[in-house]
């Protein structure tokens, strides 16, 4: 486990790299739905980059449970810290960036610890944190404020497939869990149908409950 340390540096290097620039971003006055975008999609390359280089689940967990906690922590102490993703950034009430690394440790419990399906824990938080981040962008675009809409939900999907092509064997059922992802993030959160839920924990655990529930009803778990 000591021989993966380095790993640990490059890992959380990608993640506050992220957060910094997310920072950044909002201190030179892009609306905060962009800026903290930008964070969460660093959050996934971290993740993914987790996955292609340790041999377990116990660094990735850890790494993701201590980034839960500070991001939580700021919140209470000095919610500016991370303002580009969330504190002082937006609605003091909705904790998307605490509830974005907190969905990683039951994903990857389940998914790659327990089950040894690394890539499919993965991909269920890259539909979160690269689908959303597209769709956020592409609506921003189109209609210049955070809202659900046609367009973002087509892209997002996009993104959500070729992610699922990549990692996730058979393919079929990575289908069903872009749809399933696309489909939860269009009605959860703070300007969906479904408020009381975050999307940031809906996206990845709805996935990834249906995902694993499809492949071992097809004997491929």
């Amino acid at each position: 486990m000591m021989a993966e340390l380095p790993y640990v540096f490059i890992v959380a290097g990608i993640a506050l790299v992220g957060l910094w620039v997310s920072n950044t971003l909002f201190d030179l006055k892009v609306p905060h739905y962009i800026s903290r975008k930008i964070g969460h999609s660093a959050g996934g390359l971290a993740f993914l980059i987790a996955a292609l280089l340790f041999s377990s689940a116990l660094w990735p967990l850890i790494l993701t449970f201590s980034f839960c906690l500070m991001l939580w922590l700021a919140r209470i102490i000095r919610p500016h810290t991370f303002r580009g993703v969330g504190g002082s950034g937006r609605n003091p009430g909705v904790m998307a960036e605490v509830w974005f690394a907190f969905i990683g440790v039951p994903v990857f419990a389940i998914g790659w610890l327990w089950l040894n399906q690394p890539f499919l824990a993965v991909s269920c938080l890259l539909f979160m944190a690269w689908g959303d981040c597209v769709t956020g962008l592409v609506r921003a675009d189109l209609y210049g404020k955070p809202v659900k809409g046609l367009w973002g939900s087509l892209a997002m999907l996009i993104i959500c497939l070729i992610i699922s092509w990549a990692f996730i064997k058979p393919f079929w059922v990575g289908i069903a869990g872009s749809l399933i992802a696309t489909i939860t993030e269009w009605a959860f959160g703070d300007v969906g149908i479904i408020k009381w839920a975050d999307d940031n924990w809906a996206v990845p655990s709805i996935s990834l409950i249906s995902m694993l529930g499809l492949l071992a009803a097809s004997g491929n778990l």
